[in-house]
């Protein structure tokens, strides 16, 4: 009895770790990073369309200590440009990442939080680039006792539209 009893607990066992290996609608292979900021970004099925054709979007995502020069470059004139090169452009960029999103596609990614870092500012290269449609910001949530708080990470979901993003989760 024992020699029958053994591989079935066993194989319960197995089958029981296994249905407990994913965390909700999230793979446990899925990057994810406690105390970071992880992006779930969802690419529509017309991502990027241009001549009535879906394309791979360009994603940079900026840490920022503060605003101030992230907003001066994306006034100047050639400023859409050098944002869309994933560089620290600034000492108030604290880290930048390059991401690419594919039509009808979910990505996952995750960042460590730098030090200092208070916004996340996302950066799309549409074909028809305007701004107000490719580029947005996060403040990230403030946590703590009062007097002592500090800004930390936070989960932001993303829909990339055919023309334009829309944070549907974030900073929260």
């Amino acid at each position: 009895m024992n020699k029958v009893l053994k591989p079935i607990v066993i194989l319960a066992l197995a089958w029981m770790l296994a249905s407990c290996a994913t965390t909700g609608d999230r793979a446990a292979i899925t990057p994810y990073i406690d105390g970071g900021i992880n992006f779930h970004m969802k690419g529509d099925r017309q991502l990027n369309l241009y001549q009535r054709a879906p394309h791979a979007l360009t994603v940079c995502a900026y840490q920022l200590k503060d605003l101030n020069a992230f907003n001066q470059v994306l006034e100047e004139k050639d400023g859409v440009t050098k944002l869309m090169e994933c560089s620290r452009f600034d000492p108030s960029v604290n880290f930048v990442k390059r991401l690419v999103v594919q039509p009808g596609r979910d990505l996952y990614d995750a960042m460590e939080m730098s030090e200092g870092t208070r916004h996340v500012a996302i950066v799309a290269g549409y074909y028809n680039f305007k701004k107000k449609e490719a580029v947005k910001t996060v403040p990230l949530p403030l946590k703590g006792m009062p007097f002592f708080k500090k800004h930390v990470g936070t989960d932001i979901d993303v829909f990339c539209g055919p023309q334009e993003l829309r944070i549907l989760k974030g900073g929260e």
